[in-house]
Formats: C-alpha cells, sequence, structure tokens
C-alpha cells in the first residue's frame, strides 16, 4: 500500500469515526421524552462542546503535521510538551476539580482540562526521542530501557494520585509496546513485570476498595452488590436489547437513567443497542482498520525516531479503544477509559487528535521519502540506459 494512500485512509477513517461519534452523542444526550414517558427539553450542549473540541483537535492536528518531521524531533519542544504535562498533573493534585469522588480535571471555565490525556501524549513524543538517541543500547543493555522506566513511574505516580488507574494501564502498554519495537529483549520487561504487576495489583486494586468491588463485579455481575456491578448489568441489558441490527438509532431505553456513563465510558453499549452486534462489530472493525493503518504507517517509516512515534501513537488508540469496548461486554474488569473520538470528553477528544496528527506527519515524511526514492530510481534509470547508449553508438561505430 503506498505512503499516499495510507495518507488518505488515515484521515479516511478519523473522519469517518469522528462524525459516527457526534451522532452516538447526539443520541444519548439530546433525549425528547423522559424516563417517565414525559417530554423533557431537548438540550444540544454536549453535542456543542464535543463539536468544539473536534475543531481545536482538529485544528491542533494539522499544526502538528504541518510542523514536519524535522520540527517533531526538536529537543526544546519535547521538553515543552514533558514540562507542561507534568506541570498539568502537579496542578490538578492542588486545585483541580473532584468529580465522583476522583480529582482528575482542571477547571479553566468552559472546559475542564484532564491531564492524564496529556501525559499521554507526552510518554509518547518523550519515549520515541529517548529511544531513538540510544539505539543500540536498548538492545544491549539496561541504561536504554531503566531511564524511560524510571521517568514513566514519575508520571504514573502522578496520575494514579488523581485516581485515574485505567490511564496508568495505557500508559504502561505504549511504553512497552514501544520498548519491544524498539529492540528491548523481552526478558527485559518480564524481569520488571514479573515481581512488580503482582505486588502493584496488590496495592492498587485489592487494597481499594471500589477497585475490589469493580473485579468482584467482573467475575460475577449477576450475583455482586454495588455501583459497579449495577452498572455492569445494565450495559448486559443494552446489549442484549439490540439483538443482531439493534432498535434503531436514538431509540435506546438504556440511556433513560438507566445506564450510567451512557455518553461517556459506555458508550458503545448503547452503540450496540441502537445498531446491534453488527453496528458493535462494524465499529470495532474501524477501530481495527485504524490500527493497521497506523502500523503500516510506522513499518513505512526510514527514521527510528518516527517509527516510534507513530507505533506509540497507534498503540495508544488502539489501546485504549479495544480496552473500552471490553470493559463494557464484561471481558475485562471495569476501567474509566473513553473510546476515543466517540465517548463525550473534550481532552480526550483533542488529545486523540494530535496523535492523528502525529501519525499525519510520519505519513507525510513516508510520502516525501517515497517521492525521492522514485526521483532516484528515474534518475539512475536514465544515467544507466544514457551510458548504455553511448556503448552501443561506440560499439556500432
Amino acid at each position: 500500500m503506498t505512503p499516499r494512500w495510507l495518507r488518505l485512509q488515515l484521515w479516511l477513517l478519523v473522519t469517518l469515526i469522528a462524525c459516527f461519534g457526534l451522532v452516538m452523542i447526539a443520541s444519548t444526550t439530546t433525549m425528547g421524552i423522559g424516563a417517565a414517558g414525559r417530554e423533557a427539553a431537548v438540550s444540544y450542549a454536549f453535542l456543542v462542546k464535543q463539536a468544539l473540541a473536534m475543531a481545536v483537535g482538529a485544528v491542533l492536528a494539522m499544526v502538528i503535521s504541518s510542523l514536519g518531521a524535522q520540527r517533531l524531533r526538536s529537543g526544546w519542544l519535547i521538553a515543552v510538551v514533558v514540562l507542561g504535562a507534568l506541570g498539568a498533573l502537579v496542578g490538578v493534585l492542588a486545585i483541580g476539580r473532584e468529580i465522583n469522588g476522583a480529582k482528575r480535571w482542571i477547571d479553566l471555565g468552559p472546559i475542564n482540562l484532564q491531564p492524564a490525556e496529556l501525559a499521554k501524549f507526552a510518554l509518547v513524543v518523550a519515549a520515541a526521542w529517548h529511544l531513538s538517541r540510544v539505539a543500540e543500547r536498548v538492545r544491549s543493555n539496561w541504561y536504554g530501557v531503566l531511564l524511560p522506566l524510571a521517568g514513566f513511574a514519575i508520571v504514573a505516580g502522578l496520575v494514579y494520585m488523581t485516581k485515574d488507574l485505567g490511564s496508568v494501564v495505557v500508559m504502561a502498554v505504549v511504553l512497552g509496546a514501544m520498548l519491544l519495537f524498539a529492540g528491548a529483549p523481552w526478558w527485559y520487561l518480564l524481569g520488571v513485570s514479573v515481581p512488580c504487576v503482582p505486588a502493584l495489583l496488590y496495592v492498587t486494586v485489592i487494597q481499594v476498595s471500589y477497585r475490589r468491588d469493580r473485579l468482584l463485579a467482573f467475575l460475577d455481575p449477576w450475583n455482586a452488590e454495588g455501583p459497579a456491578a449495577y452498572h455492569l448489568r445494565q450495559s448486559f441489558i443494552a446489549i442484549g436489547s439490540g439483538g443482531l441490527f439493534g432498535v434503531g438509532l436514538g431509540q435506546s431505553t438504556a440511556k433513560y437513567s438507566f445506564l450510567p456513563e451512557k455518553h461517556t465510558d459506555f458508550i458503545f453499549a448503547v452503540i450496540c443497542e441502537e445498531l446491534g452486534l453488527v453496528g458493535g462489530l462494524a465499529v470495532a472493525g474501524v477501530y481495527l482498520l485504524l490500527v493497521v493503518t497506523g502500523l503500516l504507517i510506522a513499518a513505512q517509516a526510514k527514521d527510528r525516531y518516527l517509527r516510534l512515534l507513530a507505533v506509540g501513537a497507534t498503540v495508544v488508540l488502539g489501546t485504549q479503544a479495544f480496552w473500552n469496548m471490553l470493559v463494557v461486554t464484561g471481558a475485562v474488569p471495569t476501567k474509566g477509559l473513553t473510546l476515543p473520538l466517540i465517548s463525550y470528553g473534550g481532552s480526550s477528544v483533542v488529545v486523540c487528535l494530535c496523535l492523528i496528527g502525529v501519525l499525519d506527519a510520519v505519513a507525510a515524511a513516508n510520502v516525501l521519502a517515497a517521492k525521492r526514492n522514485l526521483t532516484t530510481t528515474r534518475i539512475g534509470a536514465a544515467v544507466r540506459s544514457e551510458k548504455a547508449w553511448r556503448w552501443n553508438e561506440g560499439g556500432a561505430s
């Protein structure tokens, strides 16, 4: 597949997902009938805010893409991104707004900034920069691995203090994938994971009551008690009500005060109810195609840094998308992760589009590299043809 077509395919998929996301935000939030059957006022506030966030994200994506491959590797630019994310994480702990018991947002008037989303973007660019610089040392010794792990521990600790374990899990998966793509031996990661993961699970899940309840709800949602089990049961009911082809767009009943977080973390349940199994599989298929497109863009990159950038951006989007769908269908324990470009949430939408901008920048560099290779090939062929003609002319004379 040519670099130019991959770039076009990337934007076609993003546009399709974003437009569908706006449709689903409208479906889940602009309800015309109340839970008791009475007419209710229709509000488009969520839809307008989501559309504005998408507009801001699209502008930032185009800015990032227009910076070009060389500027994206600039040390000062990466330092600004990392320091900005760290500053926002520290700020949210001091002045953050608490919602549902979690202090994850900074109130900026018309918008709420979620620093954990910025941390994911910062992790991708910083890890790609470091791993491209240490190069062979990632493969041959611990130095190339320990520094990113130490940086991750600091960022992950700050994110965890905002009670956002889901984002920590995503960042851990992303860093692990980038280390493997950079050539780090798998036993390095295994040597760190085997002793650390069980201890961290015990401290962060077993010892925390509401996360322990989520785990119990995942193991037996129909008999467990508490909000987590109720949430999962309502999700199952919504999905089951959709059947094969769904009850029709906008016709969900679960969204009427039955299914919590219907327009954010559990919007996929409403998609399955309204569009059925076919619609749910179609959404999963589009995300899978987006991941494949991102990995193909990474594979075509000739530059190590750009290749790692594309891998990191793709893994963030893919991990969030498929973890969200697995949570909603009860395949994994509940974590507060949005469905990229579909779930309501300004910070998530903006950062996801910024990651698309990174992918587009890499794709654009691939297009330019392909043009240079084609030009070089044509010039070489012309020179060889000229030499052959002269030799033949000399031989004929």
